[in-house]
């Protein structure tokens, strides 16, 4: 059957309106998107396949996507779809099945992926500097650093769920804020200085399995390396075997340093805190900024309980959560074409 000519009209209106539709949200979009430095510029160019004039073009693609999808209820805002790009590479394919786990992780994992909202409770644990973001301190200039201290928390006051909880969050405001992070990835040091076998007999293997899955397969940020500093005597036999399951699971590589002085050799004092005998501001200074982003997110939070997926509604072949996440349940094999 041929296309009568109001058909073609239409269809050509159509193809109008949405090359209208797109300019208007390039530009609006420019003018609101942070400008990457020259050096960071080089690196998303180079390494993650960033080509600025594509960018609002793979965005519109991924939103189109995201409202075909009857199960996937995700955000769509600019910046957190760059971030989900970026990690992936611009693999559109590999950031559609991203995102996917990313929002099914909230029906997974609502131990650490419900109820997020900025409270007074989140706000102390932040204020015992457990996780540290530290936006100025970059490793070789480039990538941003992360210092996890276990031992910095009470297991009497604060589960390590509700850590994990926090961290989740914080690590979203980092992959839409700090470009260092999203862009050129994650140093981090794991220190674990004042963690004891009391805390080890607490250490939940299942959960961490979760947590473990969802860095590995949902999370929005890049880790680049890992160093790990002050282990006791008293755990290295379980933190070795858990250093030897990663190493085995990861593209990237995993340090356990004797002392913390070893870090020179590898960040350098001027890239490292002070308390690390570096030379790059304060801890306390990275716990005040994560609070002041923490309180500008009350709002994107609150929105939160709105996302996740329906699982009876998603289409595709039904296969197992143990098989796609290594946890129990079962969902629908998504076609990602």
């Amino acid at each position: 059957m041929g296309v009568t000519t109001d058909n073609a009209n239409t269809l050509g209106n159509v193809n109008l309106w949405l090359g209208i539709t797109k300019f208007i949200s390039a530009i609006a979009s420019d003018k609101m998107r942070r400008p990457l430095s020259p050096t960071l510029a080089k690196v998303a160019e180079q390494e993650l396949n960033e080509t600025p004039d594509r960018i609002q073009q793979d965005i519109i693609i991924l939103r189109v996507w995201i409202r075909q999808q009857p199960h996937l209820r995700a955000r769509t805002e600019d910046e957190f779809l760059i971030a989900f790009l970026r990690r992936c590479r611009y693999s559109l394919e590999e950031t559609k099945r991203r995102i996917d786990r990313y929002f099914t992780y909230y029906n997974l994992f609502p131990e650490v992926m419900s109820n997020r909202s900025i409270t007074q409770r989140l706000l102390d644990i932040n204020r015992l500097g457990v996780c540290l973001f530290p936006d100025t301190p970059k490793c070789d200039n480039v990538s941003a650093l992360f210092v996890a201290r276990f031992g910095q928390f009470d297991p009497n006051q604060y589960s390590l769920r509700e850590i994990y909880h926090f961290t989740s969050m914080a690590i979203e405001i980092v992959a839409l804020e700090n470009d260092y992070a999203s862009v050129a990835g994650i140093c981090e040091i794991i220190d674990l200085e004042g963690v004891n076998s009391d805390k080890m007999r607490r250490f939940d293997r299942v959960f961490f399995r979760k947590w473990w899955n969802f860095l590995h397969d949902c999370c929005p940020l890049r880790v680049k390396e890992v160093y790990v500093i002050n282990m006791p005597k008293d755990i290295q036999r379980t933190i070795l075997f858990l250093y030897n399951l990663l190493s085995s699971q990861v593209n990237y590589p995993i340090h356990v340093l004797k002392t913390p002085a070893e870090l020179f050799e590898h960040i350098g004092k001027d890239c490292l805190p002070e308390e690390y005998g570096g030379t790059n501001g304060h801890m306390l200074e990275s716990i005040a900024d994560m609070e002041d982003l923490l309180n500008s997110y009350r709002s994107y939070f609150e929105q939160d309980h709105k996302y996740g997926t329906i699982e009876e509604l998603r289409p595709g072949e039904i296969i197992t959560y143990e098989a796609e996440f290594g946890v129990n349940g079962s969902f629908r094999k998504l076609n990602w074409d």
